[in-house]
C-alpha cells in the first residue's frame, strides 16, 4: 500500500522532471532561428509549466 509520503516522492519526482524539461525546451527555443520551431519550443514550455501546475494541485492532496 502507498503512503502520503510515497505519493509526495512520486508527485515531487515528477515535478523535477516537467522543470527540467522545461529547461531543456527553453534552451532549444533560444537556439534555434526556425520561426514554426520556435513556436513549437514555446508551446512545449507551455505545456511543461501546465504539467507542473497540474503535479502540485494533485500533490496537495496529499499533504500533512
Amino acid at each position: 500500500m502507498f503512503t502520503k509520503e510515497d505519493f509526495r516522492a512520486y508527485f515531487d519526482q515528477l515535478e523535477r522532471i516537467e522543470i527540467h524539461m522545461h529547461d531543456v525546451y527553453a534552451e532549444i527555443h533560444d537556439r534555434i532561428s526556425h520561426p514554426g520551431y520556435k513556436q513549437l519550443f514555446a508551446q512545449l514550455m507551455r505545456d511543461e509549466s501546465g504539467h507542473e501546475e497540474m503535479i502540485k494541485e494533485l500533490s496537495a492532496h496529499f499533504e500533512p
